[in-house]
């Protein structure tokens, strides 16, 4: 770390801003910056167990347990299936949807479902939302929230499409496409159902492995450049 410092020009014996009036402000605001965001993810995180422990304990009085299918079931004719993700994770599917879908289409949802526990997608949603309610007025936030939802949920359709066929999952995914889950949960339908349904119905084609590794390589030199513009006058 020394020889570091001073290969960016930098030395133990520069001057650390102080208290003055331009000295605090250069602390508190990248200290803010930097907490801000991890303070709201926390919240974030603590919110959403509220809620799923408040669901959670009704589905406990009104669901009732299904060990062929590792699920919650629920007298409800509206076809719906979500799981609710965390320490306690649970997958709830309605008496509708029972009823609604072939045992091979029920089977790719569930395994959908299981993907979003495993994966521990809920960590990724929260950190997106904290991220959207710091900087707000960002539209970039705004679209990473969006964003992160839709390839979470691309994420969990791929897992599910490695184990299951995929007739099984677009014909069930079309069933289900109306369907909504309460707050903290991830539900197969919902508002992409339509644009996940033509990824999956597209013929993909993998990229060149070349490809792939100009995108791994490019990820792992983007956050090293700051660092290194920042020693490039050290460099002279």
């Amino acid at each position: 770390m020394s020889g570091l410092l001073r290969f960016c020009g930098l030395t133990f014996d520069a001057r650390i801003p102080g208290t003055g009036p331009v000295g605090v402000p250069a602390i508190a605001v990248p200290a803010s910056v930097t907490l801000l965001p991890l303070v709201c993810f926390a919240h974030e995180l603590l919110r959403a167990r509220r809620v799923r422990a408040h669901h959670r304990g009704v589905l406990d009085m009104v669901g009732r347990r299904s060990a062929r299918w590792r699920a919650t079931a629920l007298d409800h004719d509206t076809p719906a299936a979500y799981c609710l993700p965390g320490r306690r994770p649970r997958i709830v599917v309605s008496a509708g949807a029972l009823k609604l879908l072939s045992p091979a289409q029920l089977e790719s949802v569930l395994e959908h479902e299981r993907a979003h526990i495993a994966g521990r997608h809920h960590l990724a949603l929260a950190a997106t939302e904290a991220f959207a309610r710091v900087f707000r007025w960002l539209p970039l936030a705004r679209e990473a929230r969006a964003q992160t939802a839709l390839l979470l949920e691309m994420a969990a359709d791929d897992r599910a499409l490695r184990r299951h066929p995929r007739e099984a999952l677009v014909s069930a995914l079309y069933a289900m496409a109306a369907g909504r889950a309460p707050g903290g949960a991830f539900s197969v339908g919902g508002p992409d159902a339509v644009v996940r349904l033509r990824r999956i119905l597209e013929a993909r084609r993998r990229p060149h492995p070349a490809l792939r590794g100009m995108v791994v390589a490019a990820a792992v030199a983007v956050p090293l450049l700051p660092p290194l513009l920042g020693c490039a006058p050290g460099m002279g």
